[in-house]
């Protein structure tokens, strides 16, 4: 290697000189010789900058990430996900495009991407363009919903994927890092129960939840990955498989939504979340959770009612409880927006994520875009439009959802 000002300095103050750069700048470097290639891909290392990362008073900017919309039904088994400039990061194989759903938030710098219709996972890191496929799933075909979480407890990233198999709803694990013999498994609390672990009340809801709920990914927050479920939806698992199942009128009325949390460190179900303290419709467009700044928060869309407009209530799980533990952060009034238009058009939306410190908060929309609103100056901004595909009616609308998500840059590493 040719002498550089930064090789002639003693390897600790080497070290401690490549911790501070930006990621992308690491990347750069490390193709610069191999021991600085072998310190880039080091345990320590990358604990390191992780550690130290967290103690900087400002946070690396949310960068968009899109899956590119296929040409035909027919298209190869690939995935492509780009980065929000349009650059190609990554081709995932083994995931058809149109049944891709990417989580709309990474896992300290992992993002999942899961094959609704077979149940297949690819996890990867956009910032360094690392990517793995996991094993085949136990259950490899039928409704499912994924997520990706970390226990905090043993310092492992796990996918968690819930499926139905037979009359049931099920549960499996896949811890990543455990090398090439690793498998799915069911979760540590129900080794003894074939993986059926949700709780009977809500194992009705929760099958709905993985197959009607536009398909959306669960959201991490707080050691937990939750779902939105309506716990008056209870149907016998055949009826709500039937496609001439004619849905009870109670699919519309007003009810309290419960979040069916899973629990990454325990490995169980529970309703630890408290319900948030309003009655909502469970129509299109309803509601959804979200993740913004760590924390959990609930999406409730009233762009159909008179008041016209989005709330987002994030909750609080040190609070106490009652309806203390939901508070009202954002109210988005459409009703006399200059740029309504640009989410009381779509048919439905999905708030993916919000800039550091909520300055920016980023929805995806039916129309193949993501629309970004300033809570400062109420403003309303597309900055990404998708384009590409043909419209395939009303279950192609919903899916363009799912082909939006955020990421940070890390350095987290994938094995």
């Amino acid at each position: 290697m040719a002498t550089t000002a930064l090789s002639t300095l003693p390897e600790e103050m080497e070290v401690e000189v490549l911790l501070r750069l930006p990621v992308k700048s690491i990347l750069r470097f490390s193709t610069v010789c191999r021991r600085w290639a072998a310190l880039r891909s080091s345990e320590e290392f990358c604990a390191a900058r992780t550690k130290l990362a967290e103690w900087k008073t400002t946070e690396p900017a949310a960068q968009l990430l899109f899956l590119p919309m296929p040409a035909r039904w027919d298209a190869p088994r690939t995935t492509e996900v780009r980065s929000g400039d349009g650059r190609a990061l990554l081709t995932l194989d083994g995931v058809p495009g149109h049944h891709a759903v990417m989580a709309t938030a990474p896992c300290h710098g992992l993002t999942l991407l899961h094959d609704q219709g077979s149940g297949r996972c690819h996890v990867f890191n956009a910032a360094t363009r690392a990517a793995t496929m996991l094993p085949t799933p136990c259950t490899l075909y039928g409704p499912s919903s994924a997520g990706l979480g970390f226990d905090a407890r043993t310092k492992e990233h796990k996918v968690v994927r819930l499926f139905f198999s037979g009359e049931r709803t099920k549960c499996e694990v896949h811890t990543l890092g455990r090398g090439p013999d690793s498998r799915w498994r069911p979760p540590i609390s129900c080794a003894d129960t074939d993986g059926v672990v949700v709780p009977s009340t809500l194992a009705g809801a929760a099958l709905f939840a993985t197959i009607l709920d536009h398909g959306l990914s669960p959201i991490f927050a707080d050691g937990f990955l939750h779902w939105l479920v309506d716990p008056n939806f209870d149907y016998p698992t055949h009826l709500l498989l039937d496609p001439n199942f004619d849905y009870p009128t109670a699919s519309a009325s007003s009810s309290t939504a419960a979040v069916l949390s899973f629990s990454l460190a325990e490995e169980t179900f529970s309703s630890r979340v408290r319900s948030p303290p309003f009655d909502m419709k469970w129509e299109v467009p309803g509601a959804h959770l979200a993740e913004l700044d760590g924390r959990l928060c609930i999406v409730r869309d009233l762009r159909r009612g008179s008041s016209g407009s989005l709330e987002i209530w994030s909750y609080d799980a040190a609070a106490d409880g009652g309806d203390d533990n939901w508070t009202l952060e954002h109210h988005i009034d459409l009703a006399h927006h200059a740029g309504r238009h640009l989410l009381t058009e779509p048919k439905y939306v999905r708030v993916v994520g919000a800039s550091v410190g909520k300055k920016v908060i980023f929805v995806a929309t039916s129309k193949r875009n993501v629309v970004a609103y300033d809570p400062m100056s109420e403003t309303l901004e597309t900055i990404f439009q998708l384009g590409g595909g043909t419209n395939h009616g009303e279950e192609e609308t919903r899916r363009s959802l799912r082909r939006f998500s955020l990421f940070k840059e890390r350095l987290t590493l994938l094995h």
